[in-house]
């Protein structure tokens, strides 16, 4: 499915909205995100035998977002910034729990969520806005005040590089 051009200025009006800080650090970034928008965002880590994605759950308190904790930074950051996507977009409805395994949601009866979607739940139109929100967000993420690139980290660097050699035709 290709992004048409009203889906990408859409995306990209909401992530020139966006405070992203500068170097980027997800939590900061999510606390920003949260003040911004005058509601909590907590981030929760799930453990790798769990799951290797991620989820939003919205309460009429406050939205999590679940991130899989068993893989690399780069990511980690994917998975939270596609979640963020989904947040931003409005990608939210009143289905039911079953996206997550209740051991996460200890502290949330399912009466209190009133929404909840889990990666599946999605439409291919919704994730295909929240993977392209992610990827603004995370291009902009990377270039630094005067719009050149921030250093990335060697961690980061190693799965840039195995994500290059994926698409490396030559």
């Amino acid at each position: 499915m290709a992004v048409d051009r009203s889906m990408w200025r859409r995306c990209q009006r909401i992530v020139d909205r966006l405070s992203i800080p500068t170097p980027f650090e997800p939590d900061r970034f999510v606390d920003a995100l949260a003040q911004q928008r005058g509601r909590p965002v907590e981030l929760v880590p799930m453990p790798g035998d769990v799951s290797q994605c991620g989820a939003l759950v919205a309460t009429d308190q406050v939205d999590y977002l679940f991130y899989a904790t068993s893989t690399t930074r780069l990511h980690r950051e994917h998975i939270l910034l596609h979640e963020v996507g989904h947040l931003l977009c409005g990608h939210v409805d009143d289905r039911s729990l079953t996206a997550l395994p209740p051991a996460l949601l200890p502290n949330l009866s399912a009466d209190l969520v009133r929404r909840v979607l889990g990666r599946s739940d999605y439409s291919a139109a919704q994730e295909q806005e929240a993977e392209l929100i992610a990827s603004m967000i995370a291009q902009r993420a990377r270039r630094g005040p005067t719009g050149g690139t921030c250093p990335v980290d060697p961690e980061m660097a190693e799965g840039l590089a195995r994500l290059g050699s994926i698409f490396d035709t030559g």
